[in-house]
């Protein structure tokens, strides 16, 4: 679900830079896209699996093994629905290095979060007197 955010919110900030007489229709086009392509690619490469102990490298090479492949599908898609012949270079680099930036800083927020949870006491120990 946070990389869901995560790839909404970028999208978000994104079309705040174009102006759009269908704002919600572009979001659609551009989010649903993006987040259903790193949803499908994500499954079949087990970006969403996690070992326990969670290894913050074996996340982060799944993340981006994921988003190499899923974004640039996911433009393609983009562009076939908005009936576009060509994506722009540029655009693919920011997609690339922006998105992949924040999935990555999300998902090491989340395994530090979970290794401190799994690593805490869920309540103090008695000593015996």
């Amino acid at each position: 679900m946070g990389d869901g955010v995560c790839l909404a919110g970028f999208v978000l900030a994104g079309l705040q830079t174009h102006d759009s007489a269908h704002p919600l229709v572009r979001f659609a086009l551009t989010a649903g896209p993006l987040i259903g392509t790193w949803t499908i690619v994500g499954l079949g490469l087990r970006a969403f699996h996690f070992d326990l102990p969670v290894r913050l490298c074996s996340v982060w090479g799944r993340t981006l093994t994921t988003w190499l492949v899923a974004a640039p599908l996911a433009l393609l898609l983009r562009a076939l629905l908005l009936r576009s012949a060509t994506v722009a270079v540029l655009f693919m680099l920011i997609t690339l290095g922006l998105g992949g930036g924040i999935l990555l800083l999300w998902r090491t927020l989340f395994v530090w979060g979970a290794g401190k949870a799994a690593y805490s006491p869920t309540k103090k120990e008695e000593t015996p007197t």
